[in-house]
């Protein structure tokens, strides 16, 4: 009789634990995973017009950049001119411009003057009254063009020594650098050169050529 009893617990016990156990495996396996989401897109034409498709989702299009305000300074008014789109005012005033212009109506222009030569007397080194005319209108010209630095160069007939003609080219070259100092260029921006005979304006072996030859020429440095 007690056999028997020990016999129908250890059944018990052995079915509550297969319960169990097939409790578990039911409770570990729980409920099917869900199906995985549609895209929402397939391209843009899926989307709204504000939006577009990128992976599957409509999103917003990035903001549309303005057009550019102009496009060359034909199409900016009151003499702007037009920098990366956008119409600005390319002067105030003269320190604002580079490359020898001037400021004129808020634009950079350049300045309708021009560095003339002058010309000597056979053998000499003054400057005669038209020499010191035409050096007034070129100091009057490097001023407005705001330059710094010249270089003037004496130049010679080819009558005489190469040895006297490079002297006398220095003379020359010294003395235009004088007059225009004496009208307000800069003396720290003058360099003076002499080429003698070496440089003729003009090949000739006659008054015509050797007249054109006895000069000096200023230069932008």
């Amino acid at each position: 009789m007690e056999k028997r009893k020990l016999a129908l617990s250890g059944t018990i016990f052995l079915v509550a634990s297969l319960l169990f156990a097939f409790g578990l495996v039911l409770t570990s396996c729980g409920e099917p995973d869900p199906p995985p989401p549609q895209p929402e897109c397939d391209d843009d034409l899926d989307c709204p017009a504000e939006k577009l498709c990128q992976s599957g989702r409509c999103v917003n299009r990035a903001p549309k950049e303005p057009p550019p305000e102009c496009y060359s300074n034909g199409d900016c008014p009151d003499n702007k001119v037009c920098v990366s789109g956008k119409c600005k005012i390319e002067c105030e005033s003269d320190t604002d411009c580079v490359g020898g212009k001037v400021c004129d109506s808020n634009r950079c222009i350049e300045v309708a003057c021009e560095v003339q030569t002058v010309y000597f007397d056979f053998d000499q080194y003054y400057l005669t009254s038209e020499a010191q005319s035409t050096l007034r209108e070129n100091a009057d010209c490097l001023k407005k063009k705001k330059v710094s630095k010249v270089v003037v160069e004496g130049h010679c007939d080819e009558r005489g020594t190469a040895e006297y003609n490079l002297s006398l080219g220095q003379k020359r070259a010294q003395a235009v650098r004088d007059f225009l100092v004496d009208l307000g260029i800069d003396s720290t921006g003058v360099k003076i050169l002499s080429y003698g005979e070496e440089r003729p304006a003009e090949y000739g072996h006659d008054e015509d050529a050797w007249t054109k030859n006895r000069r000096s020429e200023t230069k932008i440095d």
